[in-house]
């Protein structure tokens, strides 16, 4: 129970990491407005999202795995392990990628791909933050929890499982329980105690 727990919280905090990261700004760049020498600048900030969108649209598929994890049980826990893993795998290599290429560089395809986006010509000068650190371990988290409902799924509780193992006992112990459990069945479960009742009054009054 305890490891189904520890996943829920590191599988929220891997896709609210990627969320953030990627939501923030990972370059400043200073870019020409239009082609040719001489012309005029200006200073832009690229968030991660707009840098690298696919990577950005992990973390919700991250938040989805949430629900995923909740509701089902065995395979199809699985198969939302699977989809978790390709979740923080993107997320991940996304955010590494951006650190080999326009981290290193000082500005790369990314940002090239992002100013072309908006009409600008090629950065002049780039400084990049270090917000991808974010999106790479918020993806990594992600990545381990989905490894291990992927291989652990069979083996982790479910809600359905503890609802059950919780209520059992309480329905064979509260008579309160049984006399719903009568009306659901359509039978009054007045109507011995209101015979034996009568009965009681005519002796009385015989």
């Amino acid at each position: 129970m305890r490891t189904y727990v520890g996943a829920l919280i590191a599988l929220t905090a891997g896709a609210l990491a990627i969320l953030i990261a990627y939501g923030a700004i990972w370059a400043v760049v200073t870019a020409p407005l239009m082609s040719g020498e001489g012309a005029p600048t200006s200073v832009v900030e690229l968030s991660g999202r707009e840098l690298a969108p696919l990577g950005a649209a992990m973390g919700w598929v991250a938040l989805a795995g949430i629900a995923g994890l909740l509701a089902t049980a065995r395979w199809g826990r699985r198969i939302v392990g699977l989809l978790l893993v390709f979740a923080g795998g993107i997320a991940g290599v996304t955010a590494f990628t951006f650190a080999l290429t326009d981290v290193a560089a000082g500005g790369g395809a990314f940002v090239e791909a992002a100013l072309s986006a908006r009409g600008l010509g090629a950065a002049t000068q780039t400084s990049i933050t270090a917000w991808w650190l974010g999106g790479l371990l918020g993806g990594l988290a992600v990545l381990v929890v989905g490894m291990m409902a992927l291989l652990l799924g069979g083996r982790l509780p479910t809600l359905s499982r503890r609802y059950d193992r919780g209520v059992s006992p309480a329905r064979e112990s509260t008579g309160q329980v049984a006399m719903w459990d009568a009306l659901d069945r359509g039978e009054d479960p007045t109507a011995g105690a209101t015979g034996s009742m009568g009965s009681e009054s005519t002796e009385e009054e015989r």
